[in-house]
């Protein structure tokens, strides 16, 4: 049975249509809404863009069209009410295929920005998901791996041009030595930890293709809730949008 909901990002005005037995965003989400820089004009490219959260939310950041990519139908779906129900039908395209054929969707080095939130766990971790296959297939390397994210993600950029992930700190050296296979270089890290104590969970990464050196900048961590178990200053404008 599905539960059908519509969310909203931060303070974007956004609606996202969600079934919530299906796949619904969460921190990663707006974690990586936030952190993204997208260009003002150009062509915007959300890769894995499940129910379009992220892609469409960015609308409220840019003027650029937006393409978000999507392999799994039902969430196609959920993206595409989306776009008419904020008429955004001018701006934001779907498109429901594989991103490993990319190729034949979109053309090489025309985008001027990229956002992905690619799975997580390889096929052998976590896969308990039986009951919920497209859970299973937008959380674990069921139809791609990190390889053909990153492969994409080259194919599509321009030169010195930007894409935003999220991703796991424990599988960081895999996605950077996946990246700089590609020719893209990460310029900004930003750890999240739910407190001080804990060990980073999750890490934001902003990468640029290019043939040159890229120098790297470690943000401050951000620290999702405080000493007394509340959402932090900082976590607190993030999730309700009060910058």
């Amino acid at each position: 049975m599905s539960i059908i909901s519509q969310d909203i990002i931060s303070n974007s005005g956004i609606i996202i249509n969600q079934d919530k037995e299906l796949y619904s965003f969460n921190l990663d989400t707006i974690l990586l809404y936030n952190f993204a820089k997208p260009a003002q004009k150009g062509k915007i490219v959300d890769l894995c863009s499940g129910n379009g959260a992220i892609g469409l939310t960015l609308a409220s950041k840019t003027k650029a069209e937006i393409y978000l990519v999507e392999i799994q139908k039902e969430l196609a779906r959920l993206s595409q009410k989306s776009i008419v129900d904020n008429h955004l039908e001018k701006q934001v395209h779907l498109i429901n295929a594989d991103l490993k054929s990319i190729k034949s969707c979109l053309d090489h080095d025309t985008i001027d920005t990229i956002v992905c939130n690619p799975p997580y766990f390889k096929v052998n971790q976590r896969t308990a998901t039986k009951e919920n296959p497209v859970l299973a297939k937008a959380r674990h390397e069921v139809l791609l791996d990190l390889a053909d994210v990153c492969y994409a993600i080259k194919v599509l950029l321009k030169e010195n041009s930007h894409a935003f992930l999220v991703y796991r700190p424990e599988r960081l050296t895999e996605l950077l030595i996946e990246m700089a296979k590609q020719k893209l270089q990460a310029r900004r890290l930003r750890f999240v930890r739910t407190t001080k104590e804990k060990t980073a969970n999750l890490v934001l990464v902003d990468a640029v293709k290019t043939v040159k050196e890229a120098s790297l900048q470690v943000e401050p961590d951000l620290v999702m809730y405080d000493d007394d178990h509340q959402l932090s200053e900082e976590a607190n404008q993030i999730i309700n949008g009060k910058q």
